[in-house]
């Protein structure tokens, strides 16, 4: 939760707002997009052009059920642009939603007959429900459209390699390939066809040039192992590779759709019932069991989820959001090693341009660069770039260049004043010339971080002493202790419902003698205005210009009590006492069951024993607070 402007009555049009939008989403402020378009939903609720781009926004991150919900109402008949209704295909494909995919597809096409991307995604989809005369139909009319695109001709080369015809496969690989030598997947594809044909030298070539162009490419390297398996040693006759396991059957799609209404509702012990059921009927098929993940990690069930996330990747070797998601389970227990690797998937993902920025250079990996400039940037919320700019000083001392950092406007003045840094700039502005890059959440892949390594620094934040003293002003006089308050994150995160509260929630901490300052900003500060009875409190969020004035306002607090959001972030980076409020199923950077936090040494969790269970939290904050005003007390 950090300050954000007022969204009402914006001083643009509905066309301007979502056109400011797309060009925020395109230079990667991803953040201001999702912002603008909120504003414009409040003016015209369900307004499709901005239920498109939210819908984009939520896929970009890794928020399926978000995603598929924001299409869903931006496509909503009986006209919708067929690019929406392609994006809402690719989204339900991905999904494992076939029927509804090639629905929209159809829609799309339909619309504009000239959309090759239409063309293609249905092409697609047909090809992945075994209609291969009509996928290839699909994709031959791509071929016509773009004839120079080299994803077209390899998509053509599945379809002809799955109807047998692995002369003409190979014939649309290699013309993929005289228009992207570099393409890996045409590569990888490219060898599979060779090795067929016996030519298992050539294969071997083949694929081995596609993992030195990707080395995250997973099919490659499963191409590579089935090739080298097959490949005829001295004296032994042509191997025969073994059958490929029998697919599993197609799930009930009427349980997929009553799974994902239980998922909807947060009711998620009955889906897992719904879908062990499913998946003894149809065995572990891969839309069943990334459901069933769905429903177990919010359970904190996180083994099991781990499981069924390596169920579907045996499966589908390239399904990054599967990978992606096991990233954070294994953030979330610890394994540092398995868990940043993983996480470098999310640049995979599709529609990832609010992540993939700079990629013009190459990504750093650790290694020592004198003399060059490193250009580092945030990426995702402003509580994950107050976490992770206590790396910057190490990539500094590691890398040995210029470190120039790339943030959002609100914490620019507070990244300034940050350790290891020779110039900061505001994302949007052009950068300086730069020799690599990192995004602040790839450091500790490249820093090889552990989690005994942490904390790297603490305190590496400091608040502006003039905003200090100002404030010291604006609190003078104020019964002691001082504690802050902040009750809800951004209301458009996808888990707010388990991480947000209501002020009103907070009744059981009121007590004499304690004064509790609102740090509240956004909407839900509003609540302030009727605390609950006996809560004595002192609201300074209309007052919050930006994350400077938080944080010289913790810098003067006993202790703040908050939700897990950026003002939490915040303490933490300055070394401030804070306590943070987490759901049972909390994000991967609280790990499991901790009461400490090995990012911030001055944070203290309090856990939720059961899901929605707030009642046990906010009654042992109380105790906590009242043994923080008997300590104070005792040393006045």
């Amino acid at each position: 939760m950090g300050p954000t402007a007022d969204r009402a009555a914006p001083p643009l049009t509905v066309r301007e707002a979502i056109a400011l939008a797309h060009t925020h989403w395109n230079a990667g402020q991803a953040a201001q997009a999702e912002d603008l378009c909120l504003r414009v939903l409040d003016a015209v609720p369900d307004q499709p052009d901005a239920r498109h781009l939210l819908g984009l926004i939520a896929h970009a991150y890794g928020h399926p059920a978000l995603a598929l919900a924001h299409l869903r109402a931006a496509c909503q008949p009986p006209a919708a642009p067929a690019v929406y209704c392609s994006n809402l295909a690719e989204v339900c494909r991905q999904q494992g939603r076939l029927d509804e995919a090639e629905a929209a597809a159809r829609r799309a096409v339909a619309a504009d007959p000239g959309l090759a991307e239409g063309w293609n995604n249905l092409g697609i989809i047909l090809q992945e429900a075994g209609q291969l005369a009509a996928s290839l139909d699909c994709l031959q009319r791509v071929a016509a459209l773009l004839p120079d695109s080299p994803q077209a001709h390899n998509n053509l080369g599945n379809t002809c390699k799955r109807l047998g015809d692995n002369p003409q496969a190979l014939a649309h690989y290699r013309r993929a390939l005289e228009l992207d030598p570099d393409y890996a997947q045409a590569l990888s594809n490219m060898a599979v066809a060779l090795g067929d044909e016996g030519r298992h030298e050539a294969a071997l070539a083949a694929i081995r040039r596609a993992i030195e162009i990707d080395p995250l490419l997973p099919q490659a390297h499963l191409n590579l192992a089935a090739l080298e398996r097959a490949r005829p040693r001295p004296g032994q006759g042509q191997a025969i590779p073994g059958g490929a396991p029998a697919p599993a059957a197609p799930p009930d799609e009427h349980a997929l759709g009553e799974a994902e209404a239980l998922l909807r509702e947060g009711r998620y012990a009955e889906a897992e019932t719904l879908l062990r059921d499913a998946l003894a009927q149809a065995g572990r098929h891969v839309a069943l069991l990334r459901l069933l993940v769905q429903a177990l990690r919010p359970q904190g069930k996180l083994r099991e989820a781990r499981a069924a996330l390596e169920h579907v990747l045996r499966a589908e070797p390239g399904d990054t959001g599967s990978r992606f998601e096991l990233a954070e389970v294994l953030l979330t227990e610890g394994d540092f090693d398995a868990g940043w690797r993983e996480y470098r998937y999310r640049y995979h993902l599709a529609h990832t341009a609010a992540l993939a920025r700079h990629v013009q250079k190459p990504r750093w990996d650790g290694r020592p660069i004198p003399g060059q400039t490193l250009l580092l940037h945030d990426e995702q919320g402003y509580g994950d770039t107050f976490q992770f700019l206590q790396l910057v000083a190490l990539a500094r001392a590691r890398s040995g260049a210029r470190i120039v950092l790339e943030v959002k406007s609100p914490c620019h003045a507070l990244a300034r004043r940050g350790d290891g840094i020779d110039e900061v700039i505001v994302a949007g502005s052009p950068p300086p010339p730069f020799d690599l890059h990192c995004e602040l959440m790839s450091l500790p892949l490249a820093l090889g971080l552990r989690l005994d390594d942490l904390p790297v620094r603490t305190a590496y934040l400091r608040a502006d002493p003039a905003r200090v003293a100002r404030w010291r002003a604006r609190l003078a006089g104020l019964p002691r202790p001082l504690v802050g308050l902040a009750w809800a994150g951004r209301p458009t995160h996808p888990r707010d419902a388990q991480r947000s509260l209501a002020l009103a929630d907070l009744a059981p901490l009121a007590q004499p003698g304690i004064t509790f300052i609102g740090l509240q900003v956004g909407e839900a500060s509003a609540q302030a205005a009727s605390p609950p009875p006996g809560l004595n409190l002192v609201p300074l969020g209309q007052d919050i210009q930006d994350f400077d004035d938080t944080a010289a306002i913790l810098t003067l607090l006993d202790v703040l009590v908050s939700v897990d959001s950026s003002p939490v972030h915040l303490a933490g980076a300055l070394g401030c006492p804070a306590w943070a409020l987490l759901p049972f199923a909390s994000d991967w950077r609280w790990l499991r069951e901790r009461r400490d936090s090995p990012w911030y040494p001055s944070l203290r969790l309090f856990r939720q024993p059961a899901p929605d269970a707030w009642r046990p939290v906010l009654e042992e904050v109380a105790v906590a607070l009242r043994a923080l005003q008997a300590a104070r007390s005792a040393d006045a």
